[in-house]
């Protein structure tokens, strides 16, 4: 509600909102460092967590930094006496830098008195040191759903939080880490509080499903991998177990929300969800069966999984509108890929890519470098892996090669802290963590000498400008705007892929323009790119 007001001086018109339904809780997700429009999915973590406050009959306020330029405008807003608390999701890296900035702000605040609870998967896998922080007075370790909401109820009641489990907090000087909290059961999760998001911020045009321009992440059908990858949180996070939402709960979700909001495609954001065959196949004849005419697509499908799959099978999830798979490829090397515990062969993604071709599926491989002990040989291999993918299957993607970051309470970590790992001490130091941008003094990848850091800086951001902007382009809701600047880019994908083909990421010098235009529109200032 809100009454307009005309100012002849300014010749401008005011809002005065006179009636505001301030929050009980405020949730914040912070800005990644690289947030476009089309790889913008809802803050889930966020929605889980708000849905059993808004069933208990707490008023929350969602706070996307991401697709909110004045976001701390919107935070001071509901920094009034009815707040309860102030929860804030974050991964390692940038976001963290953004957490903070938001943290600070809470703490001009009644003398920061508010209680900023932080979650996510970097406080859950480092919850004592990130306790530690000024900016932190509780960490909501693992799931939390219930934690959390046992948080807020003993927050407004007055009561003590000692008996609360799953959080990690200071008394008396003292770091307190109570019990693990168990895990929910999928079967109980409570409907997405879509009401809590403006979802037009998150329908757009995909990388992969082209031609369906209304594409929404509508969340999970299943959570965890009982796989043990070395480079991967989810073992530590989730324990090593999968557990599934069953197949008519996951059909119920998924037809809600195509039909709720007109989705001509969708993401399911599961880890692992072709694990179980079965399973799959019922949500697949689910959504044929409604008749939902819709693309979509999942995050997680391990090769070997794939392989064992029957071409019936593989039919009927193209038959359904998945016609885009993402793959865990990783490396070229089968060294490498017994190194990281990935339990497959460079062979099995050969196989699976030449596999999904006949079928007519899309590959999308994901594709890493940079581990302990990697020699650029093993790199080289992986941009031949790279080479080969699209030559079998010319349908084949990859968004990039990523340098691996070495990730609290992983199975790698250690291995990296052999060979000279130096990780933070304070939360602080995590927040430029993830390899983005060129590692000059060693920090985060110390194996190798400062000409190899700058090759790996340098051939992430290759791959990125060869394959994933191209793909972005498809993101851009104005068709117009979309075919101009997919005719003008091309000339420069045409070169980037050359590069990349030929391994000439020793002396990038128009980098440095790019690297300049991503800290600008992403890094800093209240740019949100469309």
């Amino acid at each position: 509600m809100g009454k307009r007001l005309f100012n002849t001086n300014y010749k401008r018109t005011v809002l005065l909102e006179e009636m505001t339904e301030y929050a009980d809780v405020v949730l914040i997700f912070p800005r990644t460092g690289m947030d476009f429009s089309p790889t913008i999915a809802p803050p889930h973590a966020l929605l889980s967590i708000a849905a059993p406050l808004v069933d208990a009959g707490y008023k929350v306020k969602i706070i996307d930094q991401r697709v909110d330029p004045f976001w701390d405008i919107t935070l001071k807003k509901h920094l009034t006496p009815s707040l309860i608390c102030a929860g804030i999701s974050t991964m390692i890296g940038t976001q963290i830098s953004f957490a903070i900035k938001a943290a600070q702000l809470l703490r001009n605040y009644k003398d920061g008195k508010i209680p900023i609870v932080w979650g996510g998967p970097h406080p859950s896998s480092l919850p004592e040191q990130t306790a530690e922080s000024c900016f932190v007075d509780i960490v909501c370790v693992g799931e939390g759903e219930d934690t959390f909401l046992d948080i807020v109820n003993h927050l407004k009641s007055g009561t003590s939080i000692d008996a609360v489990s799953g959080i990690c907090y200071r008394k008396n000087g003292r770091i307190i880490l109570t019990p693990p909290r168990p895990f929910i059961d999928m079967e109980q999760m409570l409907p997405v509080p879509w009401q809590l998001v403006n979802v037009k911020d998150y329908i757009h045009p995909d990388l992969y499903l082209r031609g369906s321009s209304r594409n929404l992440d509508i969340g999970q059908t299943s959570r965890g991998c009982p796989y043990n990858c070395g480079f991967c949180s989810s073992a530590a996070l989730r324990k090593r177990k999968w557990r599934p939402m069953s197949a008519q709960k996951s059909i119920e979700m998924i037809v809600s929300a195509v039909r709720r909001f007109k989705l001509t495609g969708f993401w399911l954001r599961d880890d692992e969800f072709y694990i179980d065959r079965g399973r799959a196949n019922e949500i697949c004849e689910g959504i044929i069966r409604e008749k939902l005419n819709v693309h979509w697509y999942t995050s997680g499908t391990r090769v070997d999984v794939f392989n064992k799959a029957s071409d019936e099978e593989l039919f009927l999830l193209k038959r359904s509108g998945a016609n885009v798979l993402k793959f865990g490829a990783e490396s070229g090397s089968d060294r490498i890929l017994k190194l990281m515990n990935k339990g497959i062969c460079v062979e099995d993604t050969i196989r699976a890519n030449i596999k999904a071709g006949k079928i007519g599926l899309i590959p999308a491989f994901a594709l890493m470098m940079g581990f302990p002990t990697e020699t650029f040989e093993e790199i080289n291999m992986t941009v031949d892996l790279a080479a080969r993918l699209k030559k079998d299957n010319p349908q084949a993607q990859f968004e990039t090669i990523a340098p691996y970051t070495a990730l609290p309470a992983t199975p790698l970590f250690n291995l990296a802290i052999q060979h000279g790992l130096k990780p933070p001490g304070r939360l602080e130091g995590w927040t430029n963590w993830v390899v983005h941008e060129k590692d000059y003094v060693g920090r985060k990848l110390p194996w190798y000498g400062y000409e190899e850091r700058m090759k790996i800086a340098n051939l992430t951001y290759i791959s990125i400008l060869a394959n994933v902007i191209p793909n972005l382009m498809e993101g851009f809701r104005n068709s117009v705007i979309r075919r101009l600047m997919k005719t003008l880019y091309k000339p420069f994908a045409v070169y980037f892929r050359w590069r990349f083909r030929k391994k000439l990421y020793g002396f990038v010098p128009e980098l440095t323009i790019i690297r300049y235009l991503r800290k600008v529109f992403f890094m800093e200032g209240r740019h949100v790119v469309k």
